[in-house]
Parts: structure tokens; C-alpha cells; sequence
């Protein structure tokens, strides 16, 4: 049995019979320490027991904002109230794979395996983003009041649930020589509608022409009914990515090696021509602060500083593999002597702290290290000391 008079931390960066662990040393140190918690003087305490809420085996937990979602049985997305006894099954059989989460400003949670996404405020599942109809039917000219021409038509869904409206399918150009069209075999999707929009003849912007809940659409009418553009184009539901966060009014998400980001205030809308980062190698970690985001690969961490995504400059901070899951939001007053916002993360194989403006402080740098590629983490505050957990995955 050893007693400490001052337990100074983990250690083991040394060989175990060079640590200092006698009772007269003013200071002690361990190669590891199981189940207990360590005050703010020092003190060694054996961590707390816990009571179980639900004989379910739980995984991917995260809290949103007013439920707790997790992963159980065969992969089955839940939701639970804070006191974990009201459970929802939010999306059944999801699969094993990790399920990576971002909370949104208006309550809801986006969630991702990487191949199936969508958000979620609790109670029900909507799917990430409209999708792009996947066809476009066939248009068949007829007499009406339209210029004779070419014309192109796009197609959008519109959720009928909140009105949002995705990325459109174009059509080829159609000649129309009598002033009119039908469309039939139009991809009918349950819960939306179908805006239908229409370029000017011979033109290549598309202006509104009506919605249909069907499979069929006709137009007949005059060119200056045309009026409202499509504010969709070339836009695309979110994609299958991993690991998510949002900054600047934006929802950032990794898939491999490039960070994605929606349009601002909208974040089931993505313009994935221009509104993305190329990184060398896979994304391991996106973690905001106050002025800027820090992401982490499998090579690096870098600093991406600025408040608008098109404006973000790279400095790369670190050398050295992040860890995969083991970044976490903190404030920086619960690390080193730090300000305003800060993260934590495993990076190069030791416990680094960020903070604004890209400066990273290696705390665990010759005391302890790890060689661990995934991790599940948080921070939480116990007795008013902070904890930071990582558990391997």
C-alpha cells in the first residue's frame, strides 16, 4: 500500500522503479492509476460507483440539447430524457459503425455513420439535407401561350413538413415549338412536393413555373410568368461524411481527407463545388474555437483561423497523428491559464490543449504519452475539478 503526501500525476515517459513514490518524497508519481479521481491539492480519491439506468448495452452516447441519443441492441437509434427512462427509437437498425453527432442551433442533432445520415429533435428523424430527384421524367410539347424555342426544366423536392427545398435534376434542352409542355413520370417522393422550374426559351436560368404532388406537370402559359429563380442550383443534401461541428452559422463535416461546409444558416444545403477544404490525409478531428477551427488528420494538426469558412488561412501547428474522436470543446480557464474558448485533444501521442488564435500547449509532453488511434471523449466537471476521458475504442 503507498500513501501519498502530494500525488503529482501520471508518469510514463520513465522506467517505473526511476518514479518517485516513497512516503517522504514531496512528490509521487505513477506509471497508471485505475478508478480514482485527483484533487485540486493533490489528493487521491477512489472514483465513484455508478447505478444503472437500463440493463441495455449503450454505445455512441451524446448529449443534445434536452435528450440523450445512443446506439443499442442492433444498432438502434434512441433517444432518451435526461433521467434515461423515456426511450424513442429514432432510426432502427443503423448498423455497429461509430455514429458521429453535431447539435444544431435550433435544438435538433444532426447524426452520421459515414453512409446514413439525418437530424433529429428528439422525438423524429429527418433525412439530412432534401434529396436530389433521381430522375426527371418526360416532356411532351403541347399548345399554350410560351415563345417557341429550346427550353431546359429543372426539378427540386420541397419537405412538406418545414418547407425546405433541395438541389435540382436539369433536363437536356427540349425543343418547344407550339408554346407549351406536359411532364409525366415525374419521381414522386412520399412527404414532398415537386417544384418545377423553366428556363426562358433559348435561355439558361430557370425561373419557377409550379409545383405538383404527382407524377405529372403542365405549363401553358405566357414567358413573364417566370419570374422567381431557382435558389437551389447546383446545391446537394449533406454528405456522407464522419465526424461533424458547426462554426460560423456553418455545419463542417469530414469525409476522408476534405472538410465540407454548408451554405451559412443553411445547413442542409451544400454547395460542394467550392464550399470545402482539401487536406492531405483523412480527417481525424474538427474542433472550433472562438476565432478559428482546428482539425486534425492522421499526419497533423492544423489551425484554420478566421470567422468565415471561405476566408479560413492554414497554419499547420502540430506534426503527428490526432487521435479520432478524442477532440473536445472546453473553456479556457479549465486549462493551463488559457482564455475564452479552447479544446483538448490527443495529438503526436500527448494530451494537447488549443486555444484561440492557433496557440497549442503540449501539457502531458514528458510525463505521459499514448499510442492510441481512437478514442471516445469528453470533459466534465467533477467536485468543480475538470476531467478530461478518452476511452479507446
Amino acid at each position: 500500500m503507498l500513501t501519498f503526501k502530494s500525488f503529482t500525476g501520471i508518469n510514463n515517459t520513465v522506467p517505473s522503479q526511476r518514479l518517485m513514490h516513497d512516503q517522504e518524497s514531496k512528490t509521487a508519481e505513477l506509471a497508471s492509476a485505475v478508478n480514482v479521481d485527483i484533487g485540486l491539492a493533490g489528493e487521491v480519491r477512489r472514483r465513484a460507483g455508478y447505478s444503472e439506468l437500463l440493463a441495455t448495452c449503450h454505445k455512441n452516447l451524446h448529449q443534445a440539447k434536452g435528450f440523450m441519443l445512443a446506439t443499442v441492441d442492433g444498432g438502434d437509434l434512441i433517444s432518451m430524457n435526461s433521467a434515461g427512462g423515456s426511450r424513442v427509437t429514432l432510426y432502427p437498425s443503423l448498423g455497429v459503425s461509430r455514429v458521429w453527432y453535431c447539435n444544431l442551433p435550433d435544438g435538433r442533432t444532426a447524426f452520421s455513420n459515414g453512409l446514413i445520415r439525418g437530424i433529429t429533435d428528439g422525438s423524429t428523424v429527418t433525412t439530412f439535407g432534401v434529396p436530389i430527384p433521381s430522375s426527371i421524367g418526360a416532356l411532351t410539347p403541347v399548345s399554350g401561350d410560351l415563345f417557341p424555342g429550346d427550353y431546359r426544366y429543372q426539378l427540386t423536392y420541397v419537405r412538406l413538413a418545414d418547407g425546405l427545398e433541395g438541389g435540382p435534376a436539369y433536363s437536356e434542352p427540349v425543343a418547344v415549338p407550339d408554346g407549351g409542355i406536359v411532364l409525366t413520370g415525374l419521381p414522386e417522393l412520399a412527404g414532398h412536393k415537386i417544384n418545377v422550374y423553366l428556363t426562358s426559351h433559348n435561355g439558361e436560368h430557370a425561373f419557377l413555373a409550379g409545383s405538383t404532388t404527382n407524377g405529372a406537370f403542365s405549363f401553358t402559359g405566357k414567358n413573364d410568368k417566370l419570374i422567381l429563380p431557382c435558389r437551389t442550383d447546383f446545391m446537394y443534401p449533406a454528405p456522407s461524411g464522419s465526424i461533424m461541428a458547426f462554426y460560423g452559422a456553418r455545419v463542417l463535416i469530414a469525409v476522408g481527407p476534405v472538410l465540407y461546409a454548408s451554405r451559412p444558416n443553411g445547413w442542409e444545403l451544400f454547395d460542394i463545388r467550392r464550399d470545402f477544404k482539401q487536406f492531405t490525409d483523412d480527417i481525424t478531428m474538427i474542433q472550433p474555437v472562438d476565432d478559428g477551427v482546428y482539425v486534425g488528420t492522421t499526419t497533423e494538426l492544423a489551425f484554420l483561423a478566421g470567422a468565415e469558412f471561405d476566408k479560413l488561412t492554414y497554419r499547420q501547428v502540430l506534426s503527428g497523428r490526432v487521435a479520432l474522436g478524442s477532440g473536445v470543446q472546453v473553456r479556457g480557464e479549465l486549462v493551463q491559464s488559457g482564455q475564452g474558448s479552447a479544446m483538448i485533444c490527443i495529438a503526436d501521442g500527448v494530451i494537447c490543449a488549443g486555444f484561440n488564435g492557433g496557440s497549442l500547449v503540449r501539457m502531458t509532453e514528458g510525463r505521459y504519452s499514448t499510442d492510441v488511434a481512437e478514442v471516445s471523449a469528453t470533459f466534465r466537471m467533477v467536485d468543480r475539478i475538470p476531467q478530461y476521458i478518452a476511452i479507446p475504442q
